[in-house]
């Protein structure tokens, strides 16, 4: 898989060059240069969703084990720079904000839920903006013949969310363990099988609040609005002006491809043609719509590579303390003689 999302990275980097260069190297550039100091917005713009989608996941904590929203909002960041800038960024996301919620106090089996279930609340959002950039796709492109597919596909995606959560709730992760342990009858197995029955059940009792789950979805549907904000802002300022319907079109689609695209880190090259695609359907140059998805690659590496080096500052910590506890070898033990 390691070797899989490097030759992703080769290759969608190399499409993402071959883009601009095809495009014109200095007419890209003359594009950014419009955009200008007003690229520092960007995070600022941004930066409520993470608030908002860190008060979402604290809303399925187990009553009266929740940590300092601090902690929790510092899981958040450092999980969507991993999601962001990292190959297999969602999957490994999860694990990323697992582990800071271990480190902050958590017991593992809680983290493991709430990742769990937070990632299905992102996958939920993910379908809800999903829709909502090929609604708008139907009102914005000349064909409307994209409407019962569109139609027939979020049918399939909700019939999919509720597959996953019906999965979650009868006891997925105690069935496949228990499965594992009958067939390879081992003490280990047993112990894990035992560990994923609390899973399941710490799992039911964060969908036994649906209230706050569908609270933590709503919120991060409504904070992820941002991004086409971001979007909507960086084009104006480039004197490009779009529509707010053309910007929720490329937040929406562009998320969703970039999902379905995981492997890739960043969605590199994916995300660069689909802006080049739908730009010329709301009548942008090529050259201004690979400057867009720039400009939000600009904010992603403004707000992610400070996060990834904390992140390795705190593990580096961890590494150290460590270190520190193994028992030194005696000097006895030293000396052959």
């Amino acid at each position: 898989m390691r070797i899989a999302a490097y030759v992703a990275f080769v290759l969608g980097l190399a499409g993402a060059i071959g883009l601009i260069a095809w495009h014109g190297f200095a007419t890209v550039s003359r594009a950014m240069e419009a955009l200008g100091a007003g690229v520092l917005l960007l995070p600022l713009i941004y930066a409520p969703h993470y608030f908002g989608a860190a008060f979402s996941w604290s809303l399925n904590f187990p009553a009266g084990r929740c940590p300092p929203f601090a902690k929790v909002l510092r899981a958040i960041w450092v999980g969507i720079a991993v999601e962001t800038l990292m190959p297999l960024g969602g999957l490994a996301a999860e694990v990323t904000k697992a582990r800071l919620l271990i480190r902050a106090g958590t017991p593992p089996t809680d983290a493991a839920a709430l990742a769990v279930v937070d990632m299905t609340v992102q996958i939920v959002v993910l379908i809800f903006w999903a829709i909502l950039g090929f609604s708008a796709l139907i009102i914005t492109g000349p064909n409307e013949s994209l409407f019962w597919p569109i139609v027939i596909g979020a049918g399939f995606l909700a019939l999919a969310i509720g597959t996953l959560l019906y999965a979650q709730y009868a006891g997925l992760f105690g069935k496949l363990a228990q499965f594992g342990a009958r067939m390879l009858r081992s003490e280990r197995w047993q112990g894990l099988a035992d560990n994923a029955h609390h899973l399941d059940r710490t799992i039911r009792s964060i969908y036994a609040r649906p209230l706050r789950v569908a609270a933590a979805c709503a919120i991060r549907c409504a904070t992820r609005g941002l991004m086409a904000v971001e979007i909507w802002v960086a084009a104006w300022l480039m004197d490009h002006p779009i529509s707010p319907s053309d910007a929720v079109m490329f937040i929406g689609i562009i998320s969703t491809l970039r999902a379905a695209a995981f492997v890739v880190p960043g969605g590199l090259g994916v995300q660069e043609a689909a802006y080049v695609i739908l730009g010329q359907l709301v009548g942008l140059a090529p050259d201004i719509a690979i400057a867009l998805s720039l400009a939000s690659r600009a904010r992603e590496l403004m707000t992610g590579v400070p996060a990834l080096l904390f992140w390795q500052v705190l593990e580096g910590r961890s590494l150290r303390r460590l270190m520190s506890r193994r028992p030194r070898p005696l000097a006895s033990e030293l000396d052959p003689a």
